[in-house]
């Protein structure tokens, strides 16, 4: 008997274990921002859908098991690492310019 609660523990918590390591980003993140500029509303379910490859914006992280960009960005900029301002902005920005779509000036993230 004991073995048989045993293995179905383990089974459960496996199967939990994996529900939310593959759990689905949120499909709407607010971006927090400095006191002078307003928040960034940004749609990652819509982004994700037109980018496809997670990895072009999850650069550090494994297919998988992408991670919030501030748990590697952080205030300020540490040697080749952009802080998590600069990051977004170079991210943003620059995909923005190549694909001739989306805003590329302030106002148009940041709606205060």
């Amino acid at each position: 008997m004991r073995k048989v609660a045993f293995w179905t523990a383990l089974v459960v918590a496996v199967v939990f274990a994996a529900g939310t390591a593959f759990a689905a980003p949120p499909d709407k993140v607010v971006l927090k921002a400095e006191k002078a500029k307003g928040p960034v509303a940004y749609n990652h379910k819509d982004h994700g859908a037109k980018v496809k490859e997670c990895t072009a914006c999850h650069h550090a992280d494994k297919a998988g098991a992408e991670q919030k960009c501030s748990k590697c960005h952080g205030d300020k900029t540490d040697g080749k690492k952009l802080s998590l301002k600069e990051a977004f902005h170079a991210q943003c920005k620059d995909c923005h310019k190549k694909e001739k779509k989306g805003p590329e000036k302030c106002d148009g993230c940041h709606k205060k």
